[in-house]
């Protein structure tokens, strides 16, 4: 089993088990691959194939969630879901992934207040790590 990591900023053990991570993905075998990724990392993950869909089911998530959104979704996307999240006062850190690597679509991710922004394919190691760091700025940012 791996150690914990360790955040020296704050003394405090990260412990990915503590924190659930929703994500919206309409490709099932995307969605399946993610969560599967997640889970092996340690976290608990639900998946959602819209964001309608994580609307209709949000579970109560206190400041342990995270999202991680496709932009390309039916219906509304996933800059538009992390906009009405941030409406309904639904502060979690968003993550967003993305076939298109287009510029204007990174540029509007970052002023939605989009925690990170990845293209894929991507890494694995590369987006665990930037969840990881996502969640611990969320974490200092609240203390």
């Amino acid at each position: 089993m791996a150690r914990p990591f360790r955040d020296r900023t704050m003394d405090t053990a990260f412990l990915p088990s503590s924190y659930t991570v929703l994500v919206v993905d309409s490709d099932p075998q995307d969605s399946a691959d993610l969560k599967a990724l997640l889970e092996r990392s340690g976290y608990q993950t639900r998946t959602y194939h819209s964001g309608e869909a994580l609307l209709r089911e949000l579970p109560e998530c206190d400041r342990n969630c995270c999202l991680i959104a496709e932009v390309e979704l039916p219906g509304m996307t996933g800059l538009e879901l992390i906009s009405r999240l941030r409406q309904d006062q639904r502060f979690v850190p968003a993550l967003i992934l993305t076939r298109l690597g287009d510029v204007p679509t990174a540029v509007r991710a970052m002023r939605g207040d989009v925690a990170d922004y990845l293209t894929k394919p991507y890494v694995e190691r590369d987006l665990i790590e930037r969840l990881r760091q996502a969640l611990l700025r969320e974490g200092r940012r609240l203390h």
